[in-house]
């Protein structure tokens, strides 16, 4: 598939939904009564049924998932079984992939796996092979169309952690116990109804302004605010190298170990055409931007008005939001970024009772490799030293110290490149 389509497509938000206000979601949602297996058991329907009926139904359904789950496991604890099901699974994928080829762009054919069969004809291969063929089913399959909606794995696919990172303080005002296929409301916890909203955050692709990749998802509760998810954002302009400037106002270097007190740190997010600014004293980033927008010609002038409340008295549950909409942040002085509400839904049993906002997906980071050896990634960016051949040169800790002072230290400035520490760091931090 041609890269720039395959990767619009990932680009596509919607189509929005309808307005959705959060507190009258939970208001509603807070009155339905959750279904249990004894609300079945005592339904009409099945008290109409005849105890016959009821036995065999029961049977079935116990039967089938027992038989079920007995296949499953003698096929996976198999080896010999297992391993030529994922063979088959590559095959598939290779060939529905093959598929695509007519669409890729001329010189970047995809590779071909040669997975041809190799004394693959044992009895329980055959078995098993039989088995599968005599299933009805067939949509489970990778047809030649599947390839229409298949590419290969991107960097923004995979997550950099391990299980879900909490990052702020917020707890669960409503705790539920499983027990016994029941929901039954924790005595000891106020009842106070919550939600939980799910969130990605998005970037503009550096290379293709017009194309976004997606950094991070995060789960918060409905009764937090916005600034206590603006915090939770890991970027990697909140771990920028602060300059350091001499009494006439020159740089002479730069360290990550001190933050300005003055530097850019004001936020806003706006959302349905509201603006919700930091509320810092003075100007805020919402009052820019209002600036901004009034100096537009009346024709390509938004609509757009600021909240009376800052983020940090504006909660997710006083606020109408639209699943599929993005909406934009913009902080520290020029780096913005895309939200979109993936979800918004009551709390189950199994979400953590503590630690909101959660951080469930981040982008792994790509760093720069090192320019001398190639090896290690960069950790510090060289300028101006005419022994490397490039400024600025990219170089790991040990082929800098490998290389030794320059003769002239007055001409060599040396800047230490993010290290997004924060990425790995417990609890929230700076925007």
């Amino acid at each position: 598939m041609n890269v720039d389509l395959s990767r619009a497509h990932d680009l596509f938000f919607g189509p929005p939904s309808e307005p959705i206000e959060v507190g009258k979601f939970i208001e509603e949602t807070a009155r339905i009564h959750a279904a249990t297996a004894e609300d079945v058991l005592t339904h009409p329907s099945w008290q109409e049924l005849s105890a016959e009926s009821r036995a065999a139904i029961e049977a079935e359904c116990s039967g089938s998932i027992a038989e079920l789950k007995t296949t499953i496991e003698d096929v996976w604890n198999n080896p010999m079984i297992s391993a030529h099901l994922y063979t088959k699974h590559d095959d598939a994928i290779s060939s529905a992939l093959g598929q695509a080829d007519g669409l890729a762009q001329k010189g970047r054919k995809r590779k071909r796996l040669d997975l041809a069969d190799q004394s693959r004809d044992t009895p329980e291969l055959q078995a098993l092979q039989e088995y599968l063929q005599s299933v009805p089913l067939r949509c489970w399959e990778f047809g030649k169309e599947s390839s229409l909606f298949m590419r290969t794995s991107r960097n923004s696919d995979f997550n950099a952690f391990r299980s879900v990172k909490k990052t702020g303080q917020g707890n669960l005002s409503r705790h539920y116990q499983l027990t016994d296929f029941s929901y039954d409301l924790n005595p000891e916890e106020p009842t106070t109804p919550d939600a939980l909203i799910t969130l990605t955050v998005y970037n503009r692709v550096p290379w293709v302004q017009s194309y976004l990749v997606r950094m991070s998802q995060h789960a918060v509760l409905a009764s937090q605010t916005l600034e206590d998810f603006m915090r939770s954002i890991l970027c990697d302009s909140s771990e920028m190298p602060v300059e350091e400037v001499d009494a006439e106002g020159d740089v002479t270097g730069y360290s990550l170990d001190t933050r300005s007190s003055d530097g850019e740190e004001g936020c806003l997010l706006l959302i349905e055409d509201v603006v919700y600014g930091d509320g810092r004293p003075g100007v805020d980033y919402a009052e820019k931007l209002l600036s901004h927008v009034s100096k537009l010609p009346q024709e390509k002038r938004p609509v757009i008005t600021k909240s009376s409340a800052a983020l940090g008295r504006t909660t997710f549950n006083s606020l109408t939001l639209r699943i599929n909409q993005p909406y934009w942040m913009l902080h520290q002085g020029n780096c913005e970024h895309f939200i979109v509400v993936d979800q918004i839904r009551l709390p189950h049993p199994s979400d953590p009772a503590s630690g909101y906002p959660l951080m469930l997906h981040l982008t792994p980071a790509l760093s720069e490799l090192c320019k001398a050896c190639s090896k290690a990634p960069a950790v510090i960016s060289v300028v101006g030293d005419i022994r490397l051949g490039e400024s600025p040169c990219l170089l790991c800790g040990p082929c800098w110290r490998s290389t030794g002072s320059p003769k002239d230290d007055g001409e060599v400035m040396v800047v230490p490149l993010v290290a997004h520490n924060r990425s790995w760091a417990e609890g929230g931090g700076r925007r």
